[in-house]
């Protein structure tokens, strides 16, 4: 009985060992949601594009109160995101695939942004939804096609 308790209490370590692991070396990122960048580009996220590993999060930063992130295509099993107004919002990517956001007052302006965590299961619901969507974006939409096309 010792035995088979030892045994146990070392694989509870090791799965213990393992899942604080993933959590110390999750990073964290940030995009920023800006009316103007130094290119003299409008209404842009910064990066367009971001590759993440499963677990890491996402810091949106706004450059003032009229922007914000809302989840528009994402994985099957992920959960939307939606940040309040001009605030700072973290949202943590626990499934893989591919989101693609906007900025809900900016959208019609081409302000979306991708992101890519771990292996891009849904890139073709992804690009069919951006071929919908992007009717309704009258500037920037070859911005979101060339995010679109460094999903690997």
């Amino acid at each position: 009985m010792k035995k088979v308790m030892t045994i146990w209490t070392i694989a509870l370590a090791v799965v213990l060992a393992i899942a604080l692991n993933a959590t110390a070396y999750a990073k964290n990122h940030q995009v920023k949601l800006l009316t103007s960048d130094d290119n003299g580009q409008n209404m842009i996220m910064s990066p367009g594009y971001l590759k993440i590993a499963l677990g890491d999060s996402v810091t949106f930063i706004p450059a003032d109160p009229s922007h914000n992130v809302e989840s528009i295509s994402i994985p099957e099993k992920a959960a939307k995101f939606v940040s309040p107004m001009g605030q700072k919002y973290s949202h943590t990517f626990n499934v893989n695939g591919v989101y693609l956001y906007k900025c809900t007052p900016h959208f019609v302006l081409g302000m979306w942004g991708v992101i890519q965590v771990g292996d891009a299961e849904n890139i073709e619901q992804v690009n069919k939804d951006w071929s919908t969507l992007s009717t309704g974006v009258a500037m920037n939409k070859a911005r979101v096609s060339a995010y679109l096309s460094q999903v690997k």
